[in-house]
């Protein structure tokens, strides 16, 4: 057994893997396009990413982040990318004060909407923005949003193409329908781009999945696994996870923590069920007894097991209660999906689409509106 405090440097591996497939890959190279785009176009460049949960979307979003860190110019900084987090039930007025509040205004939740997009006009300036991704998107369409959301799509219309910043909404499937049921916005978005779920029945997604668990077993080092790619480790790792890579990483990195309290470099399958009896919400209600890791691989591949599996894991709401921002800045990165996801590949094109498979922020206050000040719509007029 190795000592608990040789193998505490190692708790942390999983949070360091870099893992890419070729939609990743793809997304990425399209948001690059996009910012080097910026003020060469006669239209602002708006991109949409959508995504199930934990598939890999905030983790595309970081890469971006990083590719275009802080600089710091004479005595003030620099920063082309603004990253935000839309607040759950979001209003205009409740997303103008995330921005302002991670832009570092003392006054974020002060003014009229008016008043407040003139502010956010002049830091935005102040900082050379070039782009703006706006995570969590499908929040703009809440339950009870309707008329919120058209005033928010009026006002981003209007911000994006006044200063010709990018604009990349990024969010779960549901997001699409914010920019097609809008007609200031949905003339403005190129195609969307999805990070699509993996599919085990399709041969070219399935091996996919399992170079990604290659990469996932060399760099968990100096760890010992079972053959996290072979064809029996690999179906049941995808039946456990959905065949969402934030999963697998959530599941890695609890077999890990367990095993440094544990005081062993040795991760069995039966240290995977484990993990995943903990680190995983919808363990209990895996439709054959034993589970991934217990049962036998001619039960987990019965007709109907994937089907279910998936719905499960489309039922989890995530990142739900998000409602502050981040604006990306030396040393400080978004908080995203468990881990740095996914395995190195061949990149496909650039050109072509997708077709595969921060510290948490302190909330920003939201204060009601003071008796005999004037409506939103007023102020919606007035920045407008």
């Amino acid at each position: 057994m190795t000592s608990k405090k040789n193998l505490a440097k190692h708790r942390d591996v999983v949070s360091q893997i870099r893992v890419e497939h070729y939609a990743y890959l793809n997304i990425l190279e399209e948001l690059k396009e996009a910012y080097d785009a910026v003020g060469t176009t006669s239209s602002p460049v708006c991109l949409l990413i959508s995504g199930e949960s934990r598939t890999g979307k905030s983790s595309v979003v970081r890469d971006m982040l990083e590719t275009y860190l802080p600089t710091r110019v004479d005595d003030r900084i620099i920063r082309s990318v603004v990253y935000a987090v839309a607040p759950a039930r979001a209003t205009l007025k409740s997303l103008l004060e995330s921005l302002l509040h991670g832009l570092g205004d003392p006054h974020w939740a002060r003014g009229s909407i008016g008043n407040m997009t003139q502010r956010l006009h002049t830091l935005l300036d102040a900082v050379q923005c070039k782009m703006i991704i706006l995570d969590e998107f499908q929040h703009l369409c809440d339950k009870g949003q309707k008329q919120s959301l058209h005033m928010v799509a009026d006002w981003l219309k209007v911000l994006i193409e006044e200063r010709k910043y990018a604009l990349v909404a990024v969010g779960l499937p549901t997001s699409a329908s914010i920019v097609n049921g809008h007609s200031q916005l949905v003339g403005r978005f190129d195609d969307q781009l999805n990070m699509p779920l993996f599919n085990w029945g399709d041969r070219g997604s399935a091996a996919q999945f399992r170079a990604i668990l290659c990469q996932f077993q060399l760099e968990m080092h100096p760890f010992q696994l079972p053959p996290l790619d072979s064809k029996e480790m690999a179906v049941r790792i995808f039946l456990a996870t959905a065949g969402r890579i934030g999963l697998v990483a959530k599941l890695m990195d609890r077999a890990v923590r367990n095993a440094v309290r544990a005081g062993t470099l040795n991760i069995r399958i039966e240290d995977l069920k484990t993990a995943y009896e903990r680190a995983i919400w919808s363990a209990r209600l895996f439709p054959v007894p034993g589970g991934p890791f217990g049962a036998g691989t001619d039960k987990l591949l019965v007709k109907g097991v994937e089907e279910t599996v998936m719905a499960n894991a489309a039922s989890e709401e995530a990142a739900d209660e998000s409602s502050a921002v981040a604006v990306f800045s030396p040393g400080k990165t978004p908080a995203t999906e468990a881990s740095r996801d996914d395995a190195t590949l061949p990149k496909a094109a650039s050109g072509k689409r997708p077709s595969e498979a921060a510290p948490a922020p302190k909330k920003a206050k939201v204060r009601s509106r003071p008796r005999g000040r004037p409506g939103a719509k007023h102020d919606l007029r007035r920045a407008l």
